[in-house]
């Protein structure tokens, strides 16, 4: 369907995108030459068409190039959200981070305060048991005195050792006599 310069515009003007304006031979010709008195009306109309040809071109250019800036403005705003998420999330775990290395110092103090408290205790037990070893000592060492002491037995005049009056298979008997030196009890 051949449209009219004035058409054209006309159609336009009303919403109408016309994107094809069709030129016949002899007006691509006429057109394309200087203007000749006798065709003037011709020669402007054939003008007009060839200008409205390029404008057309022209305006899909321009729908293309819009369309293509659209296109390039969505990735570009989809990238950009795609940057904000990821500084998002590098913020949450750079916060996840400094709380875990705060647990980890709070877990390292807590573990420096229990190792002195141990510390503490173990050098507290350990004096403790060398107190209690000393007393041992002590202990041993009157006991061994007190069983070293000898009783003498009425009866037979026989010194017994303390060490085996208390003896189980004596029970305070006189070795010699078998008479009772010592009550046991």
């Amino acid at each position: 369907m051949a449209v009219s310069a004035q058409e054209s515009s006309g159609m336009r003007q009303h919403g109408f995108f016309v994107d094809v304006v069709s030129l016949a031979h002899g007006e691509v010709s006429l057109a394309s030459g200087p203007p000749r008195p006798e065709a003037l009306e011709s020669w402007e109309l054939a003008v007009r068409k060839v200008y409205e040809q390029h404008m057309c071109r022209l305006e899909k250019q321009v729908v293309t190039a819009d369309n293509k800036a659209l296109e390039t403005g969505l990735l570009v705003q989809d990238y950009c959200g795609q940057i904000q998420r990821q500084e998002e999330e590098k913020s949450e775990l750079t916060s996840q981070v400094a709380v875990g290395q705060r647990e980890l110092q709070s877990l390292r103090e807590d573990m420096e305060a229990t190792r002195k408290n141990y510390d503490g205790q173990l050098g507290m037990l350990t004096e403790h048991i060398c107190t209690l070893s000393l007393h041992l000592s002590e202990k041993d060492a009157s006991l061994a005195a007190l069983q070293a002491h000898k009783v003498l037995c009425g009866r037979c005049g026989m010194w017994n050792a303390m060490g085996k009056l208390l003896a189980q298979p004596g029970n305070g008997t006189c070795q010699t006599c078998k008479e009772k030196v010592l009550s046991t009890g």
